[in-house]
């Protein structure tokens, strides 16, 4: 794959094709970290505001799953 994207004329060599993967991954890999502390910043957010349920049994977390 990397040879062929070369041999297509994408990038000048194998190295330009490796480099530009990686800068793509770290792009990704930091996108997700950002979602998921936005994700973490909402929960925290839920439950300083008391927007939470206390489940102790599994009947109560089955209504809790049937009810949505």
């Amino acid at each position: 794959m990397i040879r062929e994207k070369v041999a297509r004329g994408y990038y000048r060599d194998e190295d330009d094709v490796i480099a530009n993967a990686l800068a793509l991954l770290d792009e990704h890999d930091k996108a997700k970290l950002e979602a998921l502390l936005a994700a973490l910043e909402e929960g925290e957010a839920d439950l300083r505001e008391g927007r939470f349920v206390t489940i102790r049994t599994q009947e109560e977390l089955d209504a809790l799953f049937a009810s949505l």
